[in-house]
């Protein structure tokens, strides 16, 4: 999937502001939000669309309107969706880590066992 789609992108940010990222989801905000202003400028569409999310975090209406605005500004700017995908990649790694977990298993335990991260369904043996 094209990291800058409108849906890519509204997954991307609904993490960022889903509260289990912490200091991370701050930090990618920021990062977000001063590459939108360097690339695009301070009026553009994005800046705009960054401004209302920043003041709505998590909003669904405000997040759909940043990742179809810096679908449209990336459309207009190359160069600036260039620095968007880069910015989509470190948040994705960012967040992968952030989220990964390790855990040993010894020998004592009998039965099934399952690691897994991010399950959307039942899990049976």
């Amino acid at each position: 999937m094209d990291p800058l789609s409108v849906s890519a992108l509204v997954t991307l940010l609904s993490k960022i502001f889903d509260g289990a990222t912490g200091k991370v989801g701050e930090q990618l905000w920021d990062d977000l939000t001063s590459v939108v202003r360097r690339v695009f400028g301070r009026r553009s569409t994005s800046v705009e669309a960054a401004k209302r999310l920043g003041e709505r975090p998590g909003d669904l209406d405000a997040t759909r309107a940043l990742a179809e605005a810096l679908i449209a500004d990336s459309a207009r700017d190359p160069q600036g969706a260039a620095q968007i995908r880069h910015w989509v990649a470190r948040a994705e790694h960012a967040l992968a880590a952030e989220g990964s977990v390790t855990n040993t298993i010894d020998g004592s335990v009998t039965g099934n066992v399952v690691q897994a991260r991010d399950i959307r369904g039942d899990i049976t043996f």
